[in-house]
């Protein structure tokens, strides 16, 4: 963890690493998400983000509302890459790779939406407040061509996902991507993704 690191915030929201909050442990075991198909997203953030920031295989991020505290959402950025182009050439197999950061987890917890229902589109608050200034200030180091999400198969999910300014690939390069690079635990979800 870089302790000097400043994470960004806004009058709303703020923003912290996984476990620097007194509070995290208690809230994250009554995370919840509205849609069943979320339960991944709940079991990740239970038992395996800790283990994962300890590692270091992956950086998870609390949202909190400033006024009262309440955990609002949780993302996870881990570093990737995308493989385009695939050739077989003397029985190897060939392909260019874009430098990615993968969103491999991003869920708002249901018990504050549905306790500040007037407040609408936190999730983009969050990745346009939050998620892109820490990669951009990443691809002010290193390589970073693009933003890669695997989404839940939810067509309200991805729908926003499309607001935010995420693709997907046309047909034939999406049935190709998925049989290359689809993350085990992603079973059923869709790329997307948007040039950084």
């Amino acid at each position: 963890m870089l302790d000097s690191e400043v994470l960004p915030e806004n009058e709303l929201f703020s923003c912290h690493h996984l476990g620097e909050s007194a509070n995290d442990e208690q809230d994250i075991m009554n995370f919840t998400t509205k849609h069943v198909t979320g339960q991944g997203l709940i079991n990740y953030l239970r038992y395996y983000a800790f283990p994962d920031e300890e590692a270091g295989n992956m950086r998870t991020y609390v949202i909190r509302d400033k006024r009262s505290g309440e955990f609002v959402a949780y993302f996870s950025l881990k570093a990737g890459l995308i493989s385009l182009n695939e050739e077989t050439q003397d029985d190897n197999v060939r392909f260019e790779t874009l430098p990615g950061v993968e969103i491999a987890n991003f869920a708002i917890d249901y018990r504050y939406t549905q306790k500040h229902e007037k407040l609408k589109g936190i999730g983009k608050v969050i990745f346009t407040d939050f998620m892109v200034p820490i990669i951009e200030r990443t691809a002010a180091s290193i390589g970073i061509r693009l933003i890669y999400i695997f989404a839940l198969p939810v067509p309200e999910l991805i729908g926003r996902y499309k607001e935010y300014g995420f693709a997907r690939l046309d047909a034939k390069s999406e049935e190709a991507l998925h049989r290359r690079l689809k993350p085990r635990y992603d079973k059923s979800c869709i790329f997307m993704y948007q040039q950084l």
